[in-house]
């Protein structure tokens, strides 16, 4: 994080390092960077990472970023409800999973 506040370089972004600074940047409100993370978060969204990416947006009340995420998980149903990592996530985060999968039938 300090890396970026003192450069703003942010190429040599990972995922688990973008999800670690994400949870930062919200903590201490550094709009910015929290910003760069969930859109490079974004765009490497895929049915492996997206249990873990609606989690963090949920558990960081970014709604719009949420949204996004349920919206890739609806269009993609049949592979993301089928996943190993659909099946925990169902078991660690019921009501999500239970949110998302109700706005399948609310279209």
């Amino acid at each position: 994080m300090l890396q970026f506040m003192y450069t703003a370089d942010h190429r040599d972004l990972r995922w688990n390092s973008a999800c670690q600074l994400y949870e930062a940047a919200d903590k201490y409100e550094i709009l910015s960077l929290k910003k760069i993370c969930s859109s490079f978060l974004v765009s490497d969204l895929s049915v492996t990472n997206a249990c873990e990416l609606l989690d963090l947006f949920d558990m960081h009340q970014d709604a719009d970023e949420k949204q996004v995420v349920q919206n890739f998980i609806l269009k993609r149903d049949a592979e993301v409800f089928n996943s190993e990592e659909w099946k925990r996530f169902i078991e660690t985060n019921t009501k999500l999973a239970a949110d998302t999968m109700v706005l399948k039938y609310k279209k």
